[in-house]
């Protein structure tokens, strides 16, 4: 993508992208005559963003052809992928190959905390299939030199026992999922471990599992769902204290994930930064929409802006912290993020995912 000397150019050369008719997209083309005001002449900070209306639940039944640009007519597509179905019926969007390339280099130029080389094998136990979180570990498993090991997993179903208080089958899924885990764990040389936080604890609940990737693994990530401050010091200090635990944090609606900030010590909360300036979270008070003060809780916002896809001003269903960013871009880092218990009258599930 092109490097632009600050922010208000990048998102001016944005504006030009996605709304020109020589490489705009169809879906902000169809809808630039219902905005009231021109976003070519009229947007040009961030805090213009918020005149856009959040579009995400037009994207259930958008003909996904609708957001592909037509400046990237010929680039390759990763695929076509869904959204959890948290809040309702799934959003899909369009996911661009360059676009997973260069999120995956942005998320793995950091150090390891212990200084170790970043190569080996990953197992991944996220939703693969029409998830983008599949996707991308398995783009990032190819980037750490790794063969990339996985095990199927379907959120949606496992929202559907908990809708209706089938804990016994939420249950036997889990354990479902442990075992084939368990099987590659214990025959495969695997040395980065990619799981959701209730994945985990079913996992905490095996020592003869605890004891091998104690044993083997180089680090874990957690993602997909919200884990607190006090479960993942837990699971650091009591349950993995040989592997390294990191958080990630992302969502559909960005294409992608942000990057934990490596944090002095496993007691401090993680700190999640975006893609900018591709991607920008700040967090606001619900009812003003405005941004609360660093420190303060509040929902999360989050922009896309990309020439790969524009979603700005997307309300997303989680609170969290909002934190000052390491550089000059625009926005806030989030920590402590934490699910909404309902959105638009639906109530929030999060399953295992």
């Amino acid at each position: 993508m092109k490097n632009l000397p600050n922010f208000d150019a990048h998102l001016k050369h944005m504006m030009q992208w996605h709304f020109s008719m020589q490489t705009g997209t169809p879906f902000w083309l169809e809808r630039r005559g219902t905005l009231d005001f021109d976003p070519l002449t009229d947007i040009n900070t961030f805090d213009d963003l918020a005149r856009f209306p959040d579009v995400a639940d037009l994207l259930r039944d958008v003909p996904v052809e609708r957001l592909i640009p037509r400046g990237l007519r010929d680039e390759k597509i990763a695929g076509v992928f869904e959204s959890g179905g948290t809040t309702g019926k799934a959003k899909r969007l369009v996911v661009f190959e360059s676009w997973l390339d260069e999120l995956v280099a942005w998320r793995l130029d950091q150090p390891h905390p212990d200084g170790e080389q970043n190569v080996g094998n990953t197992l991944a136990l996220v939703p693969t299939g029409p998830h983008v979180v599949g996707a991308i570990n398995r783009c990032r498993a190819s980037a750490k030199g790794g063969l990339f090991f996985t095990v199927d997993l379907d959120p949606r179903w496992v929202k559907k026992c908990i809708q209706k208080n089938d804990v016994g089958s939420k249950q036997a899924y889990a354990e479902h999922i442990i075992e084939q885990a368990e099987d590659i764990l214990f025959t495969q040389s695997i040395q980065y471990l990619i799981a959701t936080p209730p994945i985990l604890e079913y996992m905490a609940r095996r020592p003869a599992l605890i004891t091998r990737m104690n044993q083997t693994l180089k680090e874990i990530t957690w993602g997909g769902t919200q884990m607190d401050s006090d479960t993942q010091l837990f699971l650091q200090a009591e349950v993995f204290p040989s592997v390294p635990i990191r958080a990630s944090y992302g969502s559909t609606m960005i294409l992608g994930e942000a990057k934990s900030r490596n944090v002095p010590d496993i007691a401090t909360p993680a700190i999640f930064d975006s893609f900018a300036p591709y991607v920008l979270f700040d967090v606001q008070d619900a009812q003003t929409r405005t941004p609360v003060a660093f420190g303060s809780r509040g929902q999360v916002v989050m922009h896309h802006l990309s020439c790969y896809a524009f979603f700005p001003n997307i309300l997303e269903r989680d609170t969290a912290i909002r934190m000052p960013r390491e550089d000059n871009f625009p926005g806030a880092a989030v920590s402590q993020v934490a699910p909404l218990s309902t959105v638009a009258g639906n109530v929030v599930i999060e399953g295992v995912y």
